[in-house]
């Protein structure tokens, strides 16, 4: 396989994934939980289809393969800095992160786009200190068919979609925690 062809075969692959799990959402059966409420929370994904593997560097130089991170409950965020709902949306993921990396929930977010040095000066200026991800190129954003920001994945210890959530979340919702605290093994 060419590596042009396989390109364009990932990115395919990736947004039929990304509309089979909107797909899921949208013919969900409704909930006791209104339509605004759930804009809130998180969307369950009926079908669990494997998540694209990925391999980016974080801001302080990490390589973040997603593949070594079975076994955990793993929130993917895609974000721009020149997406004002993103901005809203990140110091309450900062939060979030802070709680959820003591009990052993990976997030990620992948800065969509822009240059490194915009992406740098926002985490400076906002103190945030979880993972960044920058996909400036937008291969990882176009192999996993995103097209609009923000999103966010989540996936269960088997590295399948189990939530996806389009446009921002109150990351300090306690339902939202206990949606993603539901996915991890007991102890």
């Amino acid at each position: 396989m060419n590596p042009s062809f396989a390109h364009i075969f990932v990115s395919l692959r990736g947004m039929l994934l990304y509309l089979l799990a909107a797909l899921m959402v949208v013919v969900s059966p409704p909930s006791a939980v209104s339509q605004a409420e759930d804009m809130r929370l998180l969307m369950p994904v009926k079908v669990k289809p494997p998540a694209l593997d990925f391999m980016l560097e974080d801001l302080n130089g990490k390589t973040w393969q997603l593949q070594n991170l079975k076994g955990k409950v793993v929130v993917i965020n895609f974000w721009a800095t020149s997406c004002p709902v993103c901005r809203v949306e990140m110091p309450t993921l900062q939060k979030f992160w802070r709680r959820m990396k003591k009990v052993d929930v990976q997030v990620l977010t992948i800065h969509v786009g822009g240059s490194e040095r915009e992406v740098r000066d926002f985490v400076k200026s906002h103190d945030l200190e979880l993972p960044v991800l920058h996909d400036p190129f937008k291969r990882v954003a176009r192999a996993w068919g995103v097209f609009r920001l923000p999103i966010t994945f989540v996936l269960n210890t088997d590295g399948k979609l189990a939530y996806i959530a389009f446009g921002g979340r109150n990351w300090l919702n306690p339902e939202i925690a206990s949606m993603i605290m539901a996915l991890r093994p007991p102890l």
